[in-house]
């Protein structure tokens, strides 16, 4: 008698899908953990690179225009002038409300100051800049003058900024704001960078004496 057996189909059971759903779920967060961390500090060093490239640009077109000054760079207004020569004077402004910066020209020093709007804004798109100063070993009083150049005083010039390194200003909280701007010193993620000009020209401070 022939004994017909019939081939027994091979099927998951409900524990092993269980199982095997388990394994990919775990194994697909744990993938998107990682693409997002990667993702992340992509993010955060590109936006790094931006600040550190433009804040760069800044510098280096202040040394440049400020160690070849025709005459005596003043602060003015809110205004950094520097005169290249004696009908063209290179203007920055800091928007402190909006921690903006602007690069325009005028005509000779003493001549009206651009409008705003006729300036080239720097390309910080999120108001990183959280201070700007300018300071100098003279003044424009003859009398301090007159005392530097008989001491035989070093001529100077010191652009200082404090920058908001790690991250975009908007995506701060409202309390880390308040914070920040209100002791920026005290914050880690404030970089403070200064740069100290001797002028090429120097024969401009005694000049402007006589």
């Amino acid at each position: 008698m022939l004994k017909l057996f019939k081939k027994q189909k091979k099927a998951f059971t409900m524990i092993e899908v269980v199982f095997v759903m388990g394994i990919f779920v775990l194994l697909s967060g744990s993938i998107y953990q990682i693409f997002r961390s990667v993702n992340q500090s992509f993010a955060h060093s590109q936006n790094k690179l931006d600040i550190l490239q433009t804040t760069r640009i800044i510098m280096t077109g202040l040394r440049n225009e400020m160690r070849n000054a025709s005459g005596k760079p003043q602060w003015r207004n809110g205004m950094l002038l520097i005169p290249v020569n004696e009908s063209l004077t290179k203007v920055y402004y800091y928007d402190k409300e909006e921690r903006r910066m602007y690069r325009g020209e005028k005509g000779e020093i003493d001549g009206p100051d651009p409008d705003i709007s006729e300036m080239k804004q720097f390309m910080f798109d999120d108001g990183q800049i959280l201070f700007f100063d300018f300071e100098s070993s003279y003044d424009d009083s003859n009398a301090f003058v007159e005392s530097e150049l008989t001491l035989n005083a070093k001529v100077w010039c010191k652009i200082t900024m404090k920058i908001l390194y790690t991250e975009k200003f908007s995506k701060l909280t409202e309390e880390d704001k308040v914070a920040i701007m209100n002791n920026p010193d005290d914050d880690h993620r404030v970089k403070t960078i200064f740069l100290v000009i001797t002028p090429r020209k120097v024969n401009w401070l005694l000049q402007a004496t006589q």
